[in-house]
Parts: structure tokens; sequence; C-alpha cells
């Protein structure tokens, strides 16, 4: 586990990290014996430590840092790390803000990361649902001049995520889709989704729904900051449709998925899931795996519906291993 990548994340977080250390792995020190193997030992340590990647530069952090494009279809928030690295497109759930985890460790790989806050805030496109969203997403990225780019969506940015790269596979590298069926309409696959949430599921508390019991157990305080961070975006800005039901939507969606569409998807993309998600169980992301021509997938344990957030060095080291092949 990269600690640095953890460090700073929650209060308490580097400390339980180094207590479960020490207890497993107990440090038994022993004596250096004469001066010159202390002088080659501290000089195999210089050597190690030189190939570590370098921090992170000083001053304000980009993730600080809004930026505001004012689009033909809304204006929109966005933070964007900057740099020549490839670009990764990151597509939240609720609030942009919610990749703090992902931000550092990507910047270090030398990547570009742009997380987007596609949701129009000005009110002034006719079209406020998913089209309308991939439509500011596509009239930003013009605006960046962006080279094509890796696309990361969870949750129901997964919807968005998926429906861009449906309308837009020429600027696609790579897909990820984590956490989600990135909006599939398939009748008896989303029966199948709902008989695993009966009615009253709706109306239990959102962190039970959305976290995993493990991380609600080790981290109180990562589950209060993340019900701040809930609660910030559905204040900032109007929710998303509820989730599909299986039936198509009232008006005809070009870019809408459904198997036949998933059965010809040929850009390499990657599946991730939490092993205690409630929403996309292992099993229900297997399935949507073995629709794809050029997928995979992988669990990230210890983790419910926001694997990003309660597992972050899981998450985001598949996720870099699968990006860095493309």
């Amino acid at each position: 586990m990269d600690l640095r990548t953890s460090a700073g994340a929650f209060p308490g977080r580097r400390q339980n990290v180094l207590r479960t250390e020490r207890q497993y792995r107990p440090c038994r020190l022993r004596p250096l014996g004469s001066l010159p193997s202390a002088i080659g030992l501290c000089l195999t340590l210089l050597t190690a430590c030189a190939g570590l990647p370098p921090a992170a530069p000083p001053g304000p952090h980009f993730m600080e840092q809004e930026k505001i494009a004012d689009l033909p279809g809304g204006h929109i928030v966005y933070l964007d790390s900057g740099g020549s690295g490839v670009p990764v497109l990151l597509l939240h759930p609720n609030n942009v803000r919610m990749w703090r985890f992902q931000f550092p460790s990507f910047a270090r790989a030398g990547f570009r990361i742009i997380a987007i806050d596609y949701r129009n805030r000005s009110g002034t496109s006719e079209q406020p649902d998913v089209r309308g969203n991939v439509m500011r997403i596509d009239q930003l990225t013009t605006q960046l001049a962006l080279p094509n780019f890796h696309l990361i969506g969870t949750g129901g940015g997964s919807v968005v995520a998926m429906q861009y790269a449906l309308a837009h596979p020429d600027k696609i590298r790579a897909l990820v889709i984590t956490n989600s069926l990135a909006g599939l309409r398939d009748k008896d696959i989303n029966a199948l989704e709902l008989s695993l949430r009966p009615p009253p599921f709706n109306q239990l508390p959102q962190d039970f729904r959305e976290l995993s019991g493990s991380y609600r157990a080790a981290h109180p305080e990562g589950v209060q900051e993340w019900l701040q961070m809930e609660k910030q975006g559905r204040d900032a800005i109007a929710p998303p449709a509820a989730a599909a039901s299986g039936a198509p939507t009232p008006s005809p969606n070009p870019n809408e998925l459904t198997l036949a569409r998933l059965d010809l998807w040929t850009a390499p993309t990657l599946m991730l899931t939490g092993d205690a998600d409630l929403y996309t169980p292992p099993s229900v992301m297997r399935l949507f795996v073995s629709h794809l021509k050029h997928g995979t997938g992988a669990v990230i344990p210890d983790s419910g519906h926001d694997a990003y957030w309660e597992n972050p060095e899981a998450f985001n080291r598949e996720l870099l291993a699968f990006i860095r092949n493309h």
C-alpha cells in the first residue's frame, strides 16, 4: 500500500495503517556493526529513495481551484491538474470533489486529470437530461482542445460516460465504468437489479445503502465527510433523474445503452465494482462484462457502491494498471 496516496485522507487513516503494520510486521532492530557497514546501508537506502516518484509540487493544490467554462449548453465547473500528459476525464456521481483521492495518484503517474461537474448550472440548456450532459462534456473537451482521452465514470457518472462514449467513440482511448451498469436498458437485467433491492431499500439511510459495513466500521469520520459531500452536491444543483427501470425513455435517445449496442462496443473497457456493492454486486458486473468484446472486470475489496472513496488505494491501482496499457 502506498501511504502517500492515503496520507491526509482522513484523520486516523495513516495511524490505522501504521498500527496494522506494527501488529503484523514487528520491526527488530539489529546492530549495524562496523562504520563501513553503516555507510553501505545508508548508500543503499539513498539509492532506493532515488527511484521514488517526485513529491507533489508546493503551493495550492489544484483540487482547491475550480474553473468555470461558459458553454453554449450552459456553464459548468471543472477541476484540471493541467500538464501535457494523456487526459483522464472523471465523471462523478454527485460532487466533483469526491475524486480527491484519485487526483494525487493519477497526477504523479503523469496524466492530466480533469474532473467535470457536467450538470448544467445556468439553466439555459433545453436538454437537462443525460443528452445535455453529454453535449456539455463534448463542448468542454472541444474548448480545451483535448486529444483522445481516457473516460472514467462512477455511479450516475457512468451513465453519462457510457452515452458519451457511444456518441463519440473516436475520442475515447479507453473507458472505465465503476459501480454501475452504465444505464443499461434491458427488461430482464433491470428486473434482476430491482429484485436485489426490495421497496423498503430506498428508505434506508444513504450511507447504509452505498457504503460497505467494513468501511463504516473502520472510518466513521470518512462516512461523515462523504455524507457532507453528498449534501453539497445535492444543494449545488438538482440531482440527476432516477435510475432506469428497464422501460424506454419517453423521448428517443440515440445513445441509450442496450444489450445490442453493448455487444457492438469495441473500445477497451474496464468494469469495477465493490465486493459489497448493493446496486451492482460482482455477479451482476460479470454479466455486463460477458457482453464486452474487449472488456475486463475487477472487484475492489472492503467496498460498497463508492469504491473510489472507500478503498482508493486498490481502486487507483486497478485503474492505473488498465489505462497505462491504452
